[in-house]
């Protein structure tokens, strides 16, 4: 994929859903809320990698004056055909930067038609968008041939081509009814093989301000793609790691997850990390405090102030958390005294399991105090 010119553009990028309206072209224009909103600066033309079924295969991508990637679009111009019949679908579709489903304009004159060449109502091409936006459509699993049923060759008047209203009543759920053909070809041309071209342009151009650009977007799946696109792709910033920290919340579990993955093992270096995430722990529900102490396994070595915070815990900590504990102490080989005085204790829990665990681990280092050896002696003759 490679660019091919940049030449300006005047797009309308808008913030919010609109209804289908004609722009100052007289085009018909449906857009939905982008990942960002700044300003379209320029556009560059791209030949798209992957191979699909659309005989042009410019890919245009949206620029702001930052050299943000803001949207893309391609220039549709294919054939919906079945029994040999065949309209000419001309439509551009539109991408966020983050690959998800923007919206769709039409040529100047151009209209979508449905049985009989009727027009679209302003209502049927808002359901057209709502049916484009929604990418676990079943519509991925059906055959052209599964959108209506086959006619025989005598019964003219059930005879179907691209825009026919004779629908299979299994789909006219997830199709606009009369356009089954044109909704399935919008629909795989959204989710085929242009979506991973788009994210593979954005990837060229991610950094960690336009990370937190995309962050910003109101679309929570522009969020996670972002989230999952910072380990191994950006460097963790002052303000990126802040805005990491602002989302480990019990607001949404989904973004918690995302944002304590994007931390690297290289980021935990940081002990102003390791500690921000032990801030994080104390005030998390239950499984964001099993996610906070499976991602400290990863730091290289285990800030001695988060240590001995969760030293302090293990009394007060429940089963499977102080299992979690003492697993992060054995990944990091925690052998010091105060640290085994305090598992030792746990030698007289009345939870079995607890004490099995505290046991095997302080018998796997080699103990030298009085006091730890005590508690286990003890522990062992109870056996």
């Amino acid at each position: 994929m490679y660019a091919l010119k940049i030449k300006r553009l005047v797009v309308c990028l808008v913030t919010a859903f609109l209804a289908v309206v004609y722009d100052s072209a007289g085009q018909i224009r449906y857009l939905r809320t982008p990942a960002i909103t700044l300003k379209p600066d320029t556009t560059l033309a791209f030949i798209a990698a992957s191979q699909d079924s659309i005989a042009n295969d410019t890919l245009f991508q949206i620029r702001s004056k930052e050299g943000y990637p803001m949207a893309y679009f391609r220039k549709v111009r294919t054939s919906v055909c079945f029994d040999n019949k065949c309209r000419l679908l001309k439509v551009n579709l539109y991408w966020t930067s983050t690959g998800r489903y923007l919206g769709f304009n039409l040529p100047k004159g151009e209209f979508l038609s449905k049985a009989e060449h009727k027009p679209f109502t302003p209502a049927e091409y808002e359901r057209m968008s709502e049916l484009l936006a929604d990418p676990l459509s079943p519509l991925a699993t059906l055959s052209y041939a599964e959108l209506a049923p086959q006619a025989k060759p005598a019964d003219k008047e059930n005879e179907v081509d691209g825009v026919s209203s004779a629908t299979a009543k299994n789909v006219l759920e997830y199709v606009v009814e009369g356009a089954a053909y044109t909704t399935y070809k919008m629909w795989h041309v959204v989710y085929g093989s242009t979506q991973e071209d788009v994210a593979r342009l954005t990837e060229k151009s991610l950094s960690p301000d336009f990370i937190l650009a995309i962050l910003d977007s109101p679309d929570l799946t522009d969020k996670i793609w972002a989230l999952n696109h910072i380990r191994g792709f950006v460097a963790l910033t002052p303000a990126l790691q802040k805005a990491l920290l602002g989302l480990i919340s019990t607001t949404d579990y989904n973004l918690a997850e995302r944002a304590i993955y994007a931390f690297s093992a290289g980021d935990l270096k940081s002990e102003v990390i390791q500690r921000a995430l032990l801030a994080k722990f104390r005030e998390a529900n239950y499984a964001l405090k099993k996610l906070i102490i499976s991602k400290l396994k990863e730091a290289p070595l285990l800030d001695v102030q988060v240590k001995k915070a969760f030293t302090d815990d293990l009394k007060s900590l429940n089963t499977e958390l102080i299992s979690n504990v003492l697993d992060l102490f054995r990944k990091h080989k925690v052998a010091d005294i105060d640290t085994c005085r305090t598992i030792a204790e746990l030698l007289t829990n009345k939870n079995e399991l607890i004490a099995k665990k505290a046991f095997a681990y302080l018998d796997a280092i080699v103990v030298t105090d009085v006091l730890i050896e005590k508690h286990m002696k003890e522990y062992r003759a109870k056996k």
